[in-house]
């Protein structure tokens, strides 16, 4: 592996691991997501500290918790106040930590974490979406290092085009970090708004991946998804496996880019998404906040990871890891130490070569003022202040149907003690999702926040 590799993140937004051929589903087209697994290191178990956008890019970004950065949902940044809004203040990111080290920086594509309009701290190139990002193949008006720039057609395409364009900008003297952010599999999902040439791949298709599903009875989404006949689901289903092709179409541009220009035996590929993503799976579409309450089961955390290039070992790896997780990886790939801080997670990048690891597989979460703990044995998901909680035995019950909350208090007790000494390390009181009073997040248990703070904040379902 070189001493300092180039790394691109692709960072996609709504991308479940379900959803791609070498996670074992036979219908969809991920053959350049296929065969970087299949050179590369795939995790079997990798997942979101916080199932919906903003705050799962924020740890991904930060090595810190919600809790510690204070965003705990997505942010609607075409509210100007939210839009314009630093939401990360002094917290440092990956594009800080390594421009400080000597890396060339760069983000193509999704940013959400206010102030999508600037470069991000640290960035040397930013092309951007500002504001709502909004449909797939509508004309939109980019960022571009500062100036706006109209243009027609994919975005997906655009956002490879200037990632490209970073490549070939890149300075030859020093190694490069490259976060490129697709949103093609985030809604809207309907057919009409994707690529017809992608969606052609799929008229056919059974969609036996797909589970024959009835709304879960914690769903409120009257006139959505799930009242949808058959047909318009099918037309669902069409888009966002089509989706998934455009964006593994366009990866493989980018890999040819990086061969073209004699870069690829130097770089790093991470393949992952913000969260998970279901298309009917336990009953709904979408993620955490596809619920009342709000979610955390297995659909709405688990997203693929493929780490592929140099020096990476083929293999599959089943440890459990998270975003934090990668922010640690990142870092000592690239031989960068950020300043000593109370991060979460911890690296895993001697794995990708294929050493044995003593790994701790409990993983935690939150998402407002819920919080979750589970390792390989069981899942608790604690909703403050008074409930419901859930507790799932995943290994008895991997579809996380039946909780056993009620019937295990010894499991409950033991798990609630980790689950509380673990944010005790790892939440400040002005950022803590606990706070409702003083941060802005979903209240999974308050009809009255929700409609009422929610809009003053700026913040909305999605």
């Amino acid at each position: 592996m070189p001493d300092r590799p180039n790394i691109v993140l692709f960072l996609t937004d709504d991308h479940g691991a379900w959803a791609n051929g070498c996670y074992g589903n036979t219908e969809v087209h991920t053959p350049t997501l296929d065969a970087l697994a299949a050179v590369g290191a795939r995790f079997t178990n990798a997942y979101t500290p916080t199932p919906v956008c903003s705050p799962a890019r924020a740890c991904l970004l930060t090595g810190k918790t919600a809790s510690q950065v204070g965003i705990h949902d997505w942010l609607e940044e075409a509210i100007p106040e939210v839009g314009e809004r630093d939401w990360l203040g002094a917290t440092r990111t990956l594009f800080e930590h390594l421009s400080a080290a000597g890396y060339h920086t760069g983000l193509s594509g999704k940013w959400h974490l206010g102030q999508s309009h600037l470069p991000p701290r640290g960035a040397g190139y930013h092309f951007g979406l500002p504001g709502w990002q909004g449909a797939h193949n509508t004309p939109y008006t980019y960022v571009r290092n500062g100036e706006t720039l109209e243009l027609e057609g994919n975005k997906s395409r655009h956002i490879t085009d200037h990632a490209i364009e970073f490549l070939d900008t890149a300075p030859a003297d020093q190694p490069f970090f490259l976060n490129i952010g697709y949103i093609a599999t985030h809604s809207p999902y309907a057919q009409q708004t994707h690529d017809p040439q992608q969606t052609a791949r799929y008229q056919d298709c059974a969609f036996a991946e797909i589970p024959d599903w009835q709304p879960h009875p914690w769903v409120k989404n009257e006139g959505g998804a799930n009242e949808l006949d058959a047909e318009e689901l099918r037309d669902r289903y069409i888009g966002y496996y089509a989706a998934c092709s455009e964006i593994d179409d366009n990866i493989v541009r980018v890999i040819g880019a990086l061969k073209a220009r004699g870069q690829w035996e130097n770089t790093i590929i991470i393949y992952t998404s913000d969260h998970g993503c279901a298309i009917g799976h336990q009953g709904f579409f979408g993620k955490g906040n596809s619920t009342r309450p709000l979610n955390m089961y297995e659909i709405s955390l688990q997203a693929p990871l493929i780490i592929a290039g140099a020096g990476i070992d083929p293999q599959v790896r089943g440890e459990f890891v998270d975003h934090y997780d990668t922010f640690h990886t990142i870092c000592q790939l690239a031989q960068v130490d950020p300043p000593p801080d109370n991060y979460a997670g911890a690296s895993y990048a001697d794995m990708l070569s294929g050493q044995s690891s003593d790994w701790d597989n409990t993983r935690y979460g939150e998402y407002g003022d819920l919080r979750m703990i589970r390792d390989e044995n069981w899942k608790l998901v604690w909703r403050y202040p008074a409930g419901p909680h859930d507790l799932f035995d995943l290994r008895a019950d991997p579809a996380e149907k039946v909780n056993c909350f009620e019937r295990q208090p010894g499991i409950v007790a033991d798990y609630k003690a980790r689950l509380d000494a673990f944010y005790a390390d790892h939440d400040l009181p002005d950022q803590s999702g606990l706070n409702v009073k003083q941060q802005p997040q979903h209240n999974g248990n308050s009809e009255a926040w929700r409609d009422g703070r929610r809009e003053a904040r700026g913040l909305q379902e999605y």
